[in-house]
């Protein structure tokens, strides 16, 4: 039976955003960095959320709070990779969906809580030893 070889490095780049997501680092956690425009953010162990579902894993870090109007977080889907050697990289596709959450100190809002942008983003994924 051959072994099964996963990537652990994603890049990915879309229309003015560029992620780097390591599943796991020297330190053994997961880290991510997230360019937008000119502002950098990196994200480490528990500050990055992964859920895996039906249609790939979905990571999620939060990008900005704004203190009485809410946050925002930026998520991005990653299907089920599986490399053919561990020098292998492999090309995919997938979106970005910025989320907008509004909240407030005065209670529970009423209406639409969330809005959302998506982003096409193309990624490579590869095996890294740390």
């Amino acid at each position: 039976m051959a072994q099964k070889i996963l990537p652990n490095q994603y890049d990915l780049r879309g229309q003015g955003v560029a992620v780097s997501y390591s599943v796991t680092s020297i330190t053994g956690k997961p880290q991510m960095s997230f360019k937008k425009g000119r502002q950098t953010l990196n994200f480490s162990g528990d500050e990055i959320g992964v859920f895996d579902t039906t249609i790939g894993s979905l990571v999620a870090v939060t990008i900005a709070k704004t203190v009485d109007r809410g946050f925002t977080t930026f998520s991005f889907l990653l299907p089920s990779i599986q490399l053919t050697s561990s020098s292998a990289r492999q090309a995919f596709r997938t979106i970005g969906i910025t989320t907008v959450h509004k909240t407030t100190i005065a209670g529970p809002i009423t209406g639409v809580q969330q809005s959302y942008k998506s982003v096409q983003l193309r990624g490579t994924a590869r095996p890294v030893t740390f």
